[in-house]
């Protein structure tokens, strides 16, 4: 049985069009009666109908803009116009917004009303029927796509001619431009899926493999750099990590950048291969494929005593590691590719670390795409290692607890903690130092990697920030608790450390 509604706002026309014959005997039951347009809308978000017979002159919304906005929300509904005489010559317009026919209430008889029936009926079962032989065609093209996919991941199509001609066959979408493979393991929740789907903007490609593992093919049509391609996954994977939550056991392996479709199946191997380090660290972690011993002789244990140290957040720990792993570096004469390649992956795992620890600010985001930039270039190792250590003394002060530094810089540091608010100089803390101002700026900037101001500034709108979360609190009073003496100059600050306006995290927070 079809739902049938009819919105007319005399009441007698009402009765008549109801009673007039047994609409369930030609397939319709009237489940709603509205007297406008505006009523006829609110019906329609909590009662499905079908069909629709609308009077054209009605109070607050007439049959016309009903029509429009009907068609709008739900193409499928069929509508019906009931015109008087004096309202026929907005029957036309009717039909062009996309009323199926008419008719006149004065000349209504059961006839008419039983042939227009028996034809709504037919259109409206005839599109049902439709409806659902599409639904089972593009379930059939999913299981079809879903099929194709995991032959081209596991290598059971030998030449390109053959995965090109099955891919052609189903409409499969062949991506253009670079690709990567980023494969789930464990469960990812609604919410979840829905962050990563929105993060990409696109429909990708999803591959099941089983129940509790898939792959999402990663395309990037107008990019040409293969490491802003790899530090997109590494974005989007963190996001989607995010959401999972902390007890959250899914883990995800990231291949390298791969172009044609006889490179899926190495690029799931690498993704594989990728997601074997939980084995060692942990599920609930992001993993990233790198060359291995044979492809890089002798670099695979340097790096994982360089990713053991980022995990520890000890910047000592990781300043070390450092020195010996640029230090490997100059001594085995690597290719640039092979160099791009592992010093790439070190920026990954430190930036994946620092944002596991929830420790990584537009500042240091700055930082990585510095480094990245010094990749594509590639100047000296001496210059990397250079920037590597800086980043990582700036990580180090993200962390706000583990600080390796000297004792005279944590007395600086323990300092600008308890007077920040006031009007601090580098000449009024060298004087609580008992040490020279030269002395006090040059070792800062040695051991934070920050001038004096640039630290101060920081920590100064880290307490901001505290405050901020108070909408109680006006901006320039923020200012002045937090050592600012114009309230522009605070906001200016804010902007470049944190890159986003105060009124921007206000409406975050």
């Amino acid at each position: 049985m079809l739902n049938a509604m009819i919105v007319e706002d005399n009441a007698i026309y009402r009765y008549a069009i109801k009673s007039i014959i047994r609409w369930e005997d030609y397939g319709f039951h009237i489940v709603n009666e509205a007297l406008n347009g505006v009523h006829a809308l609110d019906i329609l978000q909590h009662q499905h109908v079908d069909l629709i017979l609308t009077d054209i002159s009605m109070p607050e919304m007439n049959g016309i803009d009903l029509i429009q906005k009907v068609k709008q929300q739900d193409d499928s509904i069929k509508i019906v116009a009931l015109s008087s005489f004096d309202d026929f010559r907005y029957v036309k317009e009717a039909l062009k917004l996309g009323a199926e026919d008419y008719l006149l209430k004065h000349d209504l008889e059961p006839e008419s009303l039983q042939q227009l029936l028996a034809q709504m009926k037919t259109k409206i079962e005839d599109e049902l029927h439709l409806k659902r032989q599409a639904a089972i065609r593009n379930e059939n093209l999913q299981e079809m796509w879903y099929l194709l996919g995991r032959k081209l991941i596991f290598g059971e199509l030998k030449t390109v001619d053959e995965m090109e001609d099955q891919a052609r066959a189903i409409r499969f979408p062949i991506p253009t431009g670079p690709i990567a493979i980023m494969l789930f393991e464990g469960e990812c929740n609604a919410n979840s899926t829905r962050a990563l789907l929105s993060e990409l903007g696109e429909v990708p490609i999803h591959i099941p493999i089983s129940d509790h593992r898939s792959v999402i093919m990663r395309h990037f049509p107008n990019e040409t750099s293969e490491l802003t391609c790899r530090d997109e996954l590494l974005r989007h994977a963190a996001v989607l990590m995010e959401n999972t939550g902390e007890a959250s056991t899914l883990t995800i392996g990231i291949s390298s950048i791969g172009y044609e479709l006889p490179d899926w199946r190495m690029l799931y191997r690498q993704a594989e291969k990728a997601l074997e380090q939980s084995i060692y660290d942990g599920v609930g972690q992001v993993y990233s494929y790198w060359a291995k011993p044979s492809e890089i002789q002798g670099v695979e244990v340097s790096m994982k005593a360089y990713a053991s140290a980022i995990q520890s957040g000890q910047f000592e720990a990781v300043d070390k590691q450092t020195e010996l792993f640029f230090d490997l570096l100059l001594t085995r004469r690597l290719s640039l590719e092979e160099l791009k390649v592992v010093i790439h992956e070190a920026t990954i795992l430190t930036k994946a670390a620092a944002i596991g620890r929830g420790k990584f600010s537009a500042s240091a985001e700055s930082t990585y795409r510095q480094i990245n930039r010094a990749i594509e270039a590639f100047p000296t190792i001496q210059q990397l290692k250079q920037l590597f250590q800086t980043w990582q003394k700036e990580l180090s002060y993200e962390a706000m607890g583990n600080t390796p530094f000297r004792k005279e810089i944590q007395a600086a540091i323990t300092y600008i903690e308890e007077h920040y608010a006031e009007d601090i100089t580098v000449s009024k803390l060298s004087e609580s130092l008992h040490l020279s101002s030269n002395y006090v700026s040059n070792l800062f900037k040695s051991e934070t990697g920050l001038r004096f101001v640039e630290y101060l500034n920081r920590y100064r709108i880290r307490r901001a920030k505290l405050l901020l979360q108070d909408p109680s609190w006006k901006v320039y009073e923020v200012a002045e608790k937090t050592g600012f003496q114009e309230a522009s100059y605070f906001c200016k600050v804010f902007k470049e450390l944190e890159g986003k306006t105060v009124k921007e995290f206000r409406c975050e927070s």
